[in-house]
């Protein structure tokens, strides 16, 4: 067993935490193992970004720069449709919310990371829509490995493993994902998790900064909280 990954059970045993190799995960995700991602993730590394918070930015130019994976990516997984290159990085240490888009996401772990995923199968529809945080499912994901969450994937930033190291993740999505919103969408149903182009958006009641900005406080249960290394 990876030496980290033991470390991160242990200090976790409310979580569960799980390889992405472990079969159950083909239940949330898939791992991209035919496509090299070598040369995106020196570009990030190489591009040395840091916060002490979560940052995200939906296309980067530099990360849009042709080469093989991006062109593997563009024709294999999204069959020729308008795609972006993004990043998110950073620190985090918890769920805060979950998201979900119409279209598949695929993540380049450029650091060791831990993912926190769940169903949109699972979400409760009704007068108001809620999702139970016991159902999420906590993976390590290793630096170099790809995944494809698929259109019913929860998901939200994910999670450092260090205390004193940040994450970084390559974020490819349909184009425009993300992107502010050119209308206000109504308040009922479904439309009430519009966040953002092509982004529901389930956030926690606890964290602060979503409830300020309006996201629906779907999430029922704890917040979910990792012990760090």
């Amino acid at each position: 067993m990876n030496d980290k990954l033991a470390l991160l059970q242990k200090a976790n045993p409310h979580l569960n935490i799980l390889p992405v190799t472990d079969a159950s995960f083909g239940h949330y995700a898939k791992v991209l193992t035919a496509f090299d991602p070598t040369k995106v993730i020196e570009w990030a590394l190489k591009a040395g970004v840091s916060s002490e918070g979560t940052e995200y930015e939906p296309s980067v130019a530099l990360l849009e720069a042709p080469c093989a994976f991006n062109q593997a990516m563009s024709e294999q997984v999204y069959g020729g449709m308008p795609m972006q290159v993004g990043w998110c990085y950073g620190k985090n240490n918890r769920l805060g919310a979950l998201e979900y888009h119409k279209g598949n996401e695929v993540d380049v772990c450029v650091t060791d990371m831990i993912l926190l995923l769940g169903h949109v199968q699972d979400i409760v529809w009704g007068e108001s829509i809620s999702y139970d945080t016991s159902r999420v499912q906590a993976f390590y994901a290793p630096a170099g490995t790809v995944v494809e969450l698929p259109a019913w994937n929860l998901h939200y930033a994910p999670i450092q493993i260090v205390g004193s190291e940040e994450f970084i993740s390559l974020v490819y999505l349909p184009k425009g994902t993300n992107t502010d919103l050119a209308f206000s969408p109504t308040k009922q149903g479904e439309a009430q998790l519009l966040f953002a182009v092509n982004k529901w958006l389930l956030a926690h009641p606890k964290d602060k900064a979503l409830a300020k900005a309006q996201a629906y406080p779907g999430l029922s249960g704890d917040d979910i909280v990792v012990n760090l290394l």
